[in-house]
């Protein structure tokens, strides 16, 4: 009984990596585009949900700008933290890497979560299976 509990824990472990790895890849494959197409879309929007993280004592400023010599340009965006003492900060960077990490946790953990419990579960049913196994044999 001893070896097979320890089959099923290693079981279990395996799997959760298993799954972990294939929903790190998927989310890694994926939430580039769905970031991308979402922040595209709106950009203001999307930074003000970041603002928390990115400016927690201050008021976040977003400014669209096109940059050209020639038309039709190319437009950017800049995002400011304004302190309350009125200092500002420029925190573009920072609100792209939490607008991207969001994005890529959106992406991995409907994937990693309900496949991790899957993992932990099926294995428990070898388990089970073996336990009717044996009293059936016993009983003979």
């Amino acid at each position: 009984m001893k070896n097979k509990l320890t089959g099923v824990v290693i079981g279990q472990i395996i799997g959760i990596i298993i799954v972990c790895m294939v929903s790190t890849f998927i989310a890694l494959v994926s939430f580039g585009g769905i970031a991308g197409v979402a922040i595209a879309a709106d950009t203001e929007k999307i930074f003000k949900m970041t603002a928390p993280l990115a400016c927690p004592n201050g008021v976040l400023e977003y400014e669209e700008y096109t940059a050209s010599y020639h038309r039709p340009g190319e437009s950017g965006f800049f995002v400011e933290c304004v302190a309350s003492d009125g200092t500002r900060t420029d925190i573009t960077g920072q609100t792209l890497l939490y607008s991207l990490l969001g994005f890529y946790l959106a992406c991995f953990l409907p994937l990693c979560i309900p496949g991790g419990l899957v993992a932990l579960i099926v294995p428990l049913f070898f388990l089970r299976g073996g336990k009717k196994q044996e009293v059936a044999i016993g009983s003979l």
